[in-house]
C-alpha cells in the first residue's frame, strides 16, 4: 500500500531523502509535548492557548510562514481552542497516519462529508512517535469527558462534571449579567433545552456551588484518609492507566457491536439469496464489503486487546510505594484542587428540580457513593 504522509502538522517535517516520511521537527517538538503535558494534567485548551499567547509562541501557521518558534514583537498568529483541540486528538502524535478521514457525496454534490472511523484507513508506526500512548489515550478519555466545546471563554474546574438529575444530560456553565446596570457577569449552572426535555429549570450561581462542592470534597476525603483505601484508590486511578484502560475497554465493545451487526447483516443477506429474494452477484459484491469492513475491525480490536494487557502488566510490576505516599500527602492537603485530581475523584455530580446534589465518588463501597445535599 503506497502511503502519503501529510507534513503540515507541527511537530514534523518532510524526510529529507525518503518521500511521504514524517521525522520530528526538534524546534518545535517540546510545544508539542507541552501542550499535551498540560492537558493531561488538567489545563483546558484556553488556559494552553492563553500560556503559549503570553509567551510569544507562534501558532503552526506562523511557524510555516516565518520559520519562527517565538516573535517576542508577535501581534498576530494566535493558537485558539480549535487548533489545540484538532492537534489533541490526531493520531499523528502517536506515529501513526489516518487517510480517508473525508469524502465528497457525489460528483454531483460538491458537498464533504466525515468518514465514520470504522471506515477510515489507519496505518500504525509509519513514523517516530512525539507523544507517549499512555499520555495521548489518557488525554482524549478527558476530551471525551469534558466535551470539545471551544466555544466556551472559561475552564471551570467542574466543567464535564455535572448532569441534570432527571435528563442525565451534561448540564452548561453560562455568564449571565446582574440585574444592576453595568454589574459583572457571573457564570451559572443551567440545563440547556430543559422544556425540550420536559426537565425542569435551573440556575445556580456556579461560583458559590464550586465552594460548596470542594468543600463536601474535602470532608468526604478526610473520612476515607487511611493507606489501605488510598490504596485501592491508587490501584485503579493513580498514574493514567484507569481512564486508559477504560477508555480501550469502550472501544472494544463498540468495536464488539459493531461486528456483531455485519454477521447479523451477513446472516440476512444469506437466507435472502437463497429465498431469491437478493441476486447472486449483489450477494457477492454487499458480502464483499461487509467481510473486509470485518477484517479491518478485528485487527483493530486485536490492537486495542494487546494495548489493555500491556497496561495491566505495566501496573502489576512497577514500585508503587513511593508514588502512593506522594499521592496520599496531595490529597490530604487539598488546599487547592486540580482538574488532574478531581476526574479522578469525582465520576458524575447530578443536581435535581430541588437543587439536592448527587456526588458519585469514584473510590466509594458501594460503588456509587451519594452525598445528597440542600444547595
Amino acid at each position: 500500500m503506497n502511503i502519503c504522509v501529510a507534513f503540515q502538522h507541527i511537530g514534523y517535517k518532510r524526510h529529507p531523502s525518503i518521500k511521504n516520511k514524517l521525522v520530528i521537527d526538534e524546534n518545535v517538538a517540546d510545544i508539542v509535548r507541552k501542550i499535551f503535558d498540560m492537558y493531561a494534567n488538567g489545563h483546558g485548551t484556553v488556559e494552553i492557548a492563553n500560556y503559549l499567547n503570553s509567551n510569544k509562541y507562534l501558532s503552526p501557521t506562523g511557524y510555516r510562514k516565518t520559520g519562527m518558534v517565538q516573535d517576542e514583537s508577535k501581534t498576530n498568529y494566535n493558537w485558539n481552542e480549535v487548533t489545540l483541540c484538532n492537534m489533541l486528538k490526531n493520531e499523528v502524535y502517536i506515529g501513526n497516519t489516518i487517510q480517508n478521514k473525508k469524502t465528497v457525496v457525489s460528483y454531483k454534490v460538491k458537498k464533504i462529508r466525515t468518514v465514520e472511523k470504522e471506515n477510515q484507513i489507519r496505518v500504525n508506526n509509519t513514523h517516530e512517535p512525539i507523544i507517549d500512548e499512555e499520555v495521548f489515550e489518557k488525554v482524549n478519555s478527558i476530551l471525551e469527558k469534558r466535551g470539545t466545546n471551544t466555544k466556551s471563554k472559561y475552564d471551570y474546574l467542574l466543567r464535564g462534571l455535572l448532569y441534570c438529575y432527571h435528563c442525565k444530560r451534561k448540564l452548561q456553565i453560562v455568564l449571565k449579567n446582574n440585574s444592576k446596570r453595568n454589574s459583572k457577569s457571573h457564570p451559572y449552572i443551567t440545563c440547556t433545552g430543559h422544556k425540550t426535555r420536559g426537565c425542569p429549570p435551573l440556575n445556580i450561581n456556579y461560583e458559590k456551588f464550586e465552594s460548596k462542592i470542594i468543600y463536601i470534597i474535602k470532608k468526604v476525603i478526610q473520612i476515607y484518609a487511611n493507606k489501605e483505601v488510598f490504596y485501592s484508590v491508587y490501584e485503579k486511578y493513580q498514574n493514567k492507566t484507569f481512564d486508559v484502560r477504560e477508555n480501550f475497554k469502550r472501544k472494544i465493545e463498540q468495536l464488539d457491536k459493531t461486528i456483531y451487526e455485519i454477521n447479523s447483516n451477513l446472516d440476512k443477506m444469506y437466507m435472502d439469496k437463497l429465498k431469491g429474494v437478493l441476486l447472486e452477484e449483489d450477494y457477492i459484491r454487499y458480502s464483499q464489503k461487509f467481510v473486509l469492513d470485518r477484517k479491518k475491525l478485528l485487527k483493530r480490536k486485536e490492537e486495542l486487546e494487546q494495548k489493555l494487557t500491556q497496561i495491566g502488566e505495566k501496573i502489576a510490576t512497577e514500585n508503587k510505594t513511593k508514588e502512593l505516599n506522594k499521592l496520599i500527602e496531595n490529597f490530604l492537603q487539598l488546599e487547592q484542587i486540580e482538574k488532574m485530581y478531581l476526574y479522578r475523584l469525582i465520576n458524575k455530580i447530578e443536581i435535581d428540580k430541588d437543587k439536592n446534589i448527587y456526588i458519585y465518588f469514584n473510590f466509594s463501597k458501594p460503588k456509587t457513593h451519594i452525598e445528597k445535599l440542600q444547595f
